[in-house]
């Protein structure tokens, strides 16, 4: 059956299921993840799926891309209800499907999951989002300690035995929610470069720290949601490091299932660039010289740490 549709497309109408012109090509899976909630999901023309490595800005796109597609800064639920991580298995898939089919408009689907691990719709838009490494190995190390259900994992170790561990561990489909280098060069190279994805906006944490308000006005135009001046000015102010801090109930990931000891400590920082302070000169070398071989485009690892250049 039809849906109702929140915001216009006007190439697209009117809202009907998405047709699958792809199916997933590689079963990435882990102790997060399961592939097979995929099979499951059914989009409609107009939908959006966030893909992005974890911790490289998912929740704050995620929150832009919501409040553009409902015309509002005021959410009808959490956004981690209304806007599943569609194949972890931190819910239950019938609740999930449950919150996306009662929606009245377009949808939001978030997934750590790179490109090829999940099937292509026609009239489905895919927005991609990519963090400088060192700030996303910084950004899990908090979220790990902030997590009720992690007592030990290698990247709680002190950065001398952690980093090393991050820079150097394989990519690995079938253990992809153990976070590395690997995993996101694998993210892009499989999301970003390849052909795949048939339309997809790129953003960078960095570049939407930059000019906060013309990402807005990027995710505007690119979703075709045609937001007044007024609406993408208050979004921006809505999404603002403070103002989703002293939401975070509502906009953590996950706040419904009950999963962090704070759910204002997930919003621990936010302020991109300031990572090098972490680390010795010798750790940052390290950094550099694994990334130049796991990425050897300059242009490519330039964008991915900063948003700069064309990819």
């Amino acid at each position: 059956m039809a849906r109702a549709r929140s915001s216009p497309i006007s190439t697209l109408d009117p809202v009907a299921p998405a047709r699958k012109i792809a199916d997933r090509a590689v079963t990435y899976s882990g102790s997060v993840t399961e592939p097979e909630r995929w099979d499951a999901l059914a989009p409609c023309v107009g939908d959006v799926i966030l893909a992005t490595p974890a911790k490289s800005g998912t929740t704050w796109t995620q929150t832009m891309i919501a409040m553009l597609l409902n015309g509002t800064t005021e959410l009808p639920e959490k956004l981690s209800v209304m806007s599943p991580w569609i194949e972890s298995n931190f819910s239950a898939l019938e609740p999930d499907l449950a919150a996306l089919e009662r929606q009245p408009g377009r949808r939001v689907i978030k997934t750590h999951t790179p490109a090829d691990g999940w099937p292509v719709w026609e009239g489905v838009d895919v927005v991609l989002v990519f963090r400088h490494p060192m700030e996303v190995f910084l950004s899990i190390r908090k979220h790990i300690r902030n997590s009720k259900i992690i007592d030990a994992h290698p990247l709680l170790e002190p950065i001398e035995t952690a980093l090393p561990y991050f820079l150097d561990r394989p990519f690995d489909p079938a253990d992809i929610d153990r976070d590395c280098v690997a995993t996101i060069v694998e993210f892009f190279n499989r999301s970003v470069l390849s052909d795949r994805l048939p339309r997809k906006l790129l953003l960078n944490y960095a570049g939407i720290s930059r000019d906060h308000a013309g990402t807005v006005e990027a995710l505007d135009a690119f979703l075709g949601t045609n937001a007044s001046s007024e609406l993408m000015a208050e979004i921006t102010r809505a999404t603002e490091f403070g103002a989703m801090k002293s939401k975070a109930a509502a906009f953590a990931p996950e706040a419904a299932n009950d999963l962090w000891h704070s759910d204002q400590s997930f919003f621990a920082g936010g302020r991109s660039g300031a990572w090098a302070s972490d680390f010795t000169d010798a750790q940052i070398a390290l950094y550099d010289a694994r990334f130049a071989e796991l990425m050897p485009d300059p242009a490519h690892r330039r964008w991915v740490e900063t948003g700069l250049g064309d990819v």
